[in-house]
């Protein structure tokens, strides 16, 4: 078996429902999953844990945007791939960034990490 932490995966979530339906979408395509609730937080652990090299962030959160958070990962980590969501967005609105809209459709989530 792969070492599952060349493959993962940090998920940026203010809700905590909609954190854990990621985090189980991530686990079943076989990411190394972390999770944290804002910008600031996936900035610390990006820190903290430099084999992370994906990062899927909400675009509407408290505090640091998503858009934000990801131009902030870029000039930091160029290494980390950032994917943006929303439900309220849409994807002219992040067109630097990748983006899955909500709600998410697994083979989309694998299509947007190259699976």
């Amino acid at each position: 078996m792969p070492d599952r932490r060349n493959r993962s995966v940090l998920v940026v979530e203010d809700d905590p429902r909609v954190r854990e339906l990621a985090v189980d979408l991530f686990e079943e395509l076989d990411f190394a999953v972390y999770d944290v609730y804002s910008g600031a937080e996936a900035l610390r652990l990006l820190r903290e844990q430099a084999h992370i090299r994906c990062v899927f962030a909400d675009v509407r959160m408290p505090g640091m945007n998503g858009t934000e958070l990801a131009r902030e990962i870029t000039r930091r980590r160029p290494d980390v791939k950032v994917v943006l969501t929303s439900g309220y967005v849409d994807r002219e609105q992040v067109a630097d960034f990748p983006f899955v809209p909500k709600p998410w459709r697994r083979e989309e989530i694998a299509a947007a990490f190259g699976q």
